[in-house]
C-alpha cells in the first residue's frame, strides 16, 4: 500500500535551476535613493516588532509564537519560495538521476517553476513561511514601495497594514501547530494524484463542472477542475479551502487591527481592492496565471470569517484553528452556516 511517506511519484526537479531562473526574471522594483530604502527597511522592521501582539489582541488567539522577521528584496522572496516548495515536495520527489536525459528534463522542470515564481515574485508583498527549521516572516520591501506609490496612499500606513496581514499568518500557525503538517500532506496528495483520461469517471467530472458553475468559481479554477481527475480535484479543494480560510482571516484581522493603528485604513482597503479587481488585459493575464483563483481565496475566506463572526463571534471563528477536523471544507467555506452547524453539533 502506498503512503505519502514512501511514495515517490514526482520526477526529479532541478531546484537550483528554478532559483536561478526566478531571480533572473523578477524585476528589481522601483528606483529609490539609499536614504529612502533605509527608511523603508527600518519602518518595516519596527512595524514587525510592534504588530504581533496587536494581532493577538484582535484575533483573540493567545499565542504570537517565535519567528524570524526578514525584510528582503524580490530575488530574496523568489529564493524563499523555491526553498519552501523543495521542502514540501522532498518526500514525493525522485532523487537526482544519473542519466543525461533525465537531468535535462529535471532542468527544464526547474526552469518552468522558476519562470512562474519569477513572474509572481513582483506581486508578493509579504509572506509567512512555517515550513523551515525556523518560522520566518518575509516583507518584500521593493514590492511594498511599488504598490504604495501606485495607490498613492500614506506610505507609513500602508507598510503597517501589510505587516498586520503577515503577522496574522504568524499567529494562525502559532496557535494551530498542526497546520504545517496538514498543508504539507495535502500538497503531497495533490502532487501525487494520478492523471486520468478525460472520459474516465465522466459523470463525476460533469457534476464538478455544474457545481463550479453554480458556485461561480473563478475561470481558471473551473478549467483546471474540468481537466483534472476527481482525486486531483478533491485534493485541490482541500488545499483551496485551507488557503481561503488563512488568507480571508488575515484580510479581516488586518483591517480590524488597522482601525486602531492606521488612520487611512478604509482608503487603503478600497484602493487595494480596486487593484485586486482589474479589467481588460490585466484581468485576462490574471486568469491565464491562475491569479483569479488566488484572489478569490481572499474574498471567499473573508466572507466566511465575517459571516461566522456574525453568528458566533470571534470565539466561534477561532474553533477553525483548534484541530484539523475543524477546518472547513470548500462546501462549508462557501456556505458558512453549514460549518457553524457542524462545529456547534460537535461541541
Amino acid at each position: 500500500m502506498n503512503t505519502l511517506d514512501t511514495m515517490t511519484s514526482l520526477p526529479w526537479i532541478d531546484w537550483d535551476a528554478a532559483a536561478r531562473t526566478g531571480r533572473r526574471l523578477v524585476p528589481p522594483g522601483p528606483r529609490a535613493s539609499r536614504a529612502e530604502r533605509d527608511q523603508l527597511v527600518a519602518e518595516l522592521r519596527a512595524d514587525a516588532r510592534r504588530s504581533a501582539e496587536v494581532i493577538v489582541d484582535t484575533t483573540q488567539l493567545p499565542q504570537a509564537g517565535q519567528a524570524r522577521e526578514l525584510v528582503v528584496d524580490r530575488a530574496g522572496i523568489v529564493r524563499a519560495n523555491v526553498l519552501t516548495a523543495r521542502r514540501m515536495l522532498a518526500a514525493a520527489t525522485d532523487p537526482r538521476p544519473d542519466g543525461a536525459a533525465a537531468k535535462t528534463a529535471g532542468y527544464a522542470r526547474g526552469v518552468s517553476i522558476g519562470t512562474v515564481l519569477g513572474m509572481l515574485g513582483s506581486r508578493i508583498l509579504g509572506q509567512y513561511d512555517p515550513f523551515g527549521e525556523e518560522p520566518t516572516l518575509y516583507l518584500v520591501a521593493p514590492s511594498i514601495m511599488a504598490v504604495e506609490q501606485q495607490l498613492k496612499v500614506p506610505a507609513a500606513d500602508f507598510r503597517m497594514w501589510v505587516v498586520l496581514h503577515e503577522q496574522t499568518h504568524r499567529v494562525q500557525f502559532a496557535n494551530a501547530t498542526w497546520l504545517p503538517g496538514y498543508l504539507s500532506e495535502r500538497a503531497r496528495a495533490l502532487a501525487e494524484a494520478e492523471d486520468e483520461a478525460f472520459w474516465h469517471d465522466l459523470p463525476a467530472r460533469l457534476e464538478q463542472i455544474r457545481a463550479d458553475r453554480r458556485e461561480n468559481r473563478p475561470a481558471s479554477m473551473r478549467v483546471l477542475n474540468a481537466l483534472s481527475s476527481p482525486a486531483t480535484v478533491a485534493a485541490m479543494s482541500e488545499v483551496n479551502a485551507a488557503m481561503s480560510l488563512l488568507e480571508g482571516h488575515a484580510d479581516v484581522m488586518m483591517d480590524r487591527s488597522g482601525r486602531q493603528l492606521i488612520g487611512s485604513v478604509s482608503t487603503i482597503r478600497a484602493k487595494f481592492q480596486g487593484r485586486r479587481s482589474p479589467s481588460g488585459l490585466p484581468a485576462l493575464l490574471n486568469k491565464l496565471m491562475g491569479m483569479d483563483a488566488k484572489l478569490a481565496q481572499y474574498a471567499e475566506g473573508a466572507k466566511f470569517c465575517r459571516q461566522v463572526m456574525a453568528i458566533g463571534g470571534v470565539g466561534l471563528l477561532n474553533e477553525a484553528f483548534s484541530e484539523a477536523g475543524a477546518m472547513p471544507s470548500m462546501q462549508e467555506l462557501l456556505h458558512p452556516d453549514q460549518w457553524c452547524e457542524r462545529i456547534a453539533g460537535n461541541g
